[in-house]
């Protein structure tokens, strides 16, 4: 009952069980989509963490309904971590966009180079630069290692954790994620 009833519509809306994990949840990271869904283990691993022993749940909210989620973390108070790109404008997208959750359970966690790491694909490239051009510059893959990246999203993000998981690579995990990772573990 207080809930919004915006908030709730979208989850009787939502054709998936994300609503039921999360409910269920006492710490969550939202990601934006399937591509750091699929990254997000191989990343926290990379930390010397593990997901299921610290008891933190992925959820990808496809897209940007962020809020819809933090209205029920405000309620239930979950403790929760948004993983989001800053789509150019740090301030506005990641600061001011959430301004009305300075809750102790929810933090936004971006990075804040608004000109040249944008994504989540572009940061995880250019930290990890010679295991990404290795990775998708072959005769199979006809365009530039980033651009192939940023065109196949979900695509690109399986190869990278299939080749971290059958090789034992670890990637250099982007600050943000990492500052993420310390949060939702304090």
């Amino acid at each position: 009952k207080n809930l919004s009833t915006d908030t709730a519509k979208f989850f009787m809306k939502a054709p998936d069980n994300n609503i039921l994990e999360f409910i269920l949840s006492t710490k969550v990271i939202l990601v934006e989509g399937d591509a750091e869904y699929m990254l997000f283990d191989t990343l926290y691993h990379n930390q010397s963490r593990n997901l299921e022993d610290d008891a933190i749940h992925i959820i990808s909210v496809d897209g940007l309904s962020f809020k819809r989620y933090l209205d029920l973390a405000k309620i239930l108070n979950i403790r929760v971590a948004v993983i989001r790109d800053n789509d150019g404008d740090f301030q506005k997208n990641c600061i001011t966009n959430y301004a009305e959750y300075p809750e102790d359970n929810i933090s936004i966690f971006y990075d804040s180079n608004d000109t040249a790491r944008t994504t989540f694909e572009i940061c995880v490239y250019e930290d990890n630069k010679g295991f990404c051009d290795n990775l998708f510059n072959n005769g199979s893959i006809q365009k530039p290692p980033l651009e192939y990246m940023l065109d196949n999203k979900a695509e690109a993000a399986y190869r990278i954790a299939e080749k971290c998981d059958s090789d034992e690579v670890f990637l250099k995990v982007p600050d943000y994620i990492e500052r993420a990772i310390v949060w939702i573990n304090e």
